[in-house]
């Protein structure tokens, strides 16, 4: 249906034409279709300002065409819905109000109009979402049902996937709600405030709060999506407390002799497996022998590199002070890292730790108020095979702890501690600086035998080593290169090369099929999955979701809230694969994890024993008695003699028969 009318306009020359498809039906009241209108409409045209319901409406002006999802044309308003229905309520109402200003149908003025529907019926429309059935169909409404949000929030590379552009708008909603978790309010807070839900200003609040609870969410969506721990802690109440193994109760004595042998350089490294408790008792050595005696140095700092390892330090902290503290004294804790403020000097002759993060600590070593933190009873380096990079070298120049020059007598610095699962580097001169960094002292001094030791005592979970054959793999140009490269592969041109093969292997279809298939065919109840890339693991997580296998996935660009709230639920059995690129070699505590999947190609002994190792705890140490260990060896089985899988296979595998000997016949 075609209408005509000349123009008016000296600068439009010709016709102005408004054109649609067809007609729905007869014309209606406005307010009968649109109710919510009437609330700004004059009394005299509520009953016969009409409208027309047509499709495919568009608006002509001389040779040029455009959509128009409403348009006054002769006394009435014509609405086509589903040009409309895409639209964000907000946006809808403006494009209706804009149509019918102009008519004089409106009791005030346009940005009147909005501002009163935009307060009308919040508490309906809130209600109307809370009324969903699940989460992702309360995060559907909350959108208005528009699938574009959704992807926006998705991010790409996995919003323009194939498989996911092929979801149902309800697939989609649960694979925001397992991709950002918590985060997808904060996400969608535009879209919300497009819908008129009236999202809060600001997160961590009790506004928010109130605003989740109202839309039917769970607390833990009201967070900001990088919101941060309290930055101090006050530790009370009681918590069980297992007594010490015998080997950690070497380690213990070892830091008592260091911590009495003067007030020289005392440095050393405990060295225990993941899974044998080196924060636990390092920490226990740092509440007795530090904190609880009374003196001028009743204080702690804790390095280490991540939130997950720093927190899992403060938490150490607090299981150990409830039990083992000094009686009615507090300990405090500071939280020094992300954006917390400086601890400040205040009550020294009580105890306190401070927990940090090696770059939040580089950068504030010149505050003034940190002066009282260069004088700590002990120095703790989580994961100290770091300690050789210029961070941490800037940061002993800081405590004025760097080695002496030669002929110069030794100075007094505070005891400084390493703890690691994998101290040595692979280069022989990394390896050697490492170890003068810490005075070649190992706590406990037998490393040899120590996993044999941790393995039979059942400290060590029993690692059922296997290979995944992908079928692809390696181009014979990157075989090639990686046999021409030293023995020991390593340098900035093997890492390059190494990441450019992750990033390429992280696309193949049939590669990620078959993950995908060895997975859902897994009996394991908790299954750590190390992906190619970040990209990698969030498609992975995505594709086990949507075959019913509850997965999320974490890496550095995961917001804190949501890693925080998949970190939770994956230790509490509610999420049965985690997907992670990078984040979870150290610093992560899931003693049930009973299958690693290794999808990642790495030739360090050091980064596979680190993956490898998550799942090491044994029952002793509140894990399981055997870990499935899966590689995806791809096509490198020429490098059998190089490739870690082999190498740490070979070595447990070995390490059990030493033990299967040396027990007694039953």
């Amino acid at each position: 249906m075609q209408l005509w009318l000349k123009a008016g306009a000296k600068d439009l020359a010709g016709l102005i034409q408004a054109e649609w498809g067809a007609v729905e039906g007869p014309p209606e009241r406005l307010t009968d279709v649109v109710p919510e209108l009437g609330d700004v409409l004059r009394a005299d045209v509520r009953e016969v300002a009409r409208c027309q319901r047509a499709t495919q409406l568009r608006l002509r002006i001389a040779d040029a065409t455009q959509a128009a999802p409403c348009l006054m044309w002769d006394g009435a308003l014509l609405l086509d819905a589903g040009q409309l229905a895409p639209l964000p309520r907000t946006e809808r109402l403006r494009r209706l109000l804009a149509e019918i200003a102009g008519s004089g149908w409106l009791h005030g003025t346009l940005a009147d109009a909005l501002q009163i529907l935009g307060d009308v019926g919040v508490d309906e429309r809130r209600a109307h979402v809370a009324q969903g059935a699940t989460l992702a169909e309360r995060l559907l409404r909350a959108t208005g049902n528009r699938v574009e949000p959704l992807l926006d929030a998705l991010g790409k590379p996995l919003n323009v996937m194939a498989f996911v552009r092929e979801c149902t708008p309800q697939q989609i909603s649960e694979l925001v709600l397992a991709h950002v978790g918590p985060a997808a309010l904060h996400a969608l807070r535009e879209t919300l405030q497009a819908e008129g839900l009236q999202p809060p200003a600001s997160w961590n609040t009790s506004a928010s709060l109130a605003f989740t609870s109202a839309i039917g969410f769970p607390p833990e969506f009201a967070s900001s999506a990088e919101s941060r721990r309290e930055p101090e802690e006050l530790i009370s109440g009681p918590i069980e407390l297992p007594p010490l193994h015998d080997f950690q109760q070497e380690v213990f004595e070892g830091l008592r002799a260091l911590l009495a042998s003067g007030t020289k350089r005392r440095r050393a490294v405990i060295s225990l497996p993941t899974g044998g408790g080196k924060t636990r008792v390092t920490v226990e050595a740092a509440v007795r022998l530090v904190l609880v005696p009374e003196g001028a140095m009743r204080s702690v700092l804790w390095i280490a590199q991540t939130d997950e390892l720093c927190e899992q330090a403060v938490q150490a902290f607090r299981q150990v002070w409830v039990n083992l503290g000094a009686q009615r004294t507090n300990l405090r804790i500071a939280r020094l890292w992300g954006d917390n403020r400086n601890p400040t000097g205040r009550d020294l002759d009580k105890p306190v730790v401070v927990v940090a993060s090696i770059q939040t600590l580089n950068n504030r070593v010149g505050a003034a108020d940190l002066d009282w933190l260069r004088r700590p009873g002990l120095v703790v380096v989580d994961e100290c095979h770091h300690a050789i990079t210029p961070s941490y070298s800037a940061l002993l120049r800081w405590l004025d702890a760097e080695a002496p020059r030669p002929g110069a007598a030794a100075r007094d610095e505070p005891a400084i501690v390493g703890l690691s699962a994998t101290p040595f580097r692979t280069d022989d001169d990394e390896s050697q600086r490492l170890a003068r960094r810490f005075d070649s002292r190992w706590l406990p001094s037998d490393q040899e035998g120590l996993y044999r030791r941790l393995l039979s005592q059942g400290v060590l979970a029993r690692a059922q080593y296997e290979s995944l054959d992908s079928g692809v793999g390696l181009t014979d140009d990157e075989l090639a290169e990686l046999g021409q490269l030293p023995e020991m592969w390593e340098g900035l041109d093997f890492e390059n090369l190494l990441e450019a093969i992750n990033q390429r292997l992280a696309g193949n279809r049939h590669r990620n099929e078959r993950l995908v298939e060895c997975i859902k065919g897994s009996a394991e109840r908790s299954i750590l999955f190390f992906t190619n890339s970040v990209a990698h693991a969030e498609e992975m997580a995505a594709r086990l979701n949507l075959a019913g296998i509850g997965a999320a996935a974490v890496s550095g660009n995961t917001p804190t809230v949501a890693r925080r709230y998949f970190l939770d639920r994956f230790q509490a059995g509610q999420i049965r694969v985690l997907c992670n690129h990078s984040v979870l070699t150290t610093g992560f505590d899931a003693p049930r994890t009973d299958m690693v999947l290794i999808a990642r190609q790495v030739f360090s002994p050091v980064r596979y024993m680190q993956m490898a190792g998550r799942g090491l705890r044994g029952e002793k140490n509140g894990g399981t008695a055997s870990c499935r260990l899966v590689t995806m060896i791809d096509n490198l089985g020429r490098f059998q003699d190089r490739h870690p899988y082999h190498y740490c296979r070979q070595y447990f595998s070995s390490v059990e028969r030493q033990n299967a000997a040396s027990e007694p016949p039953s």
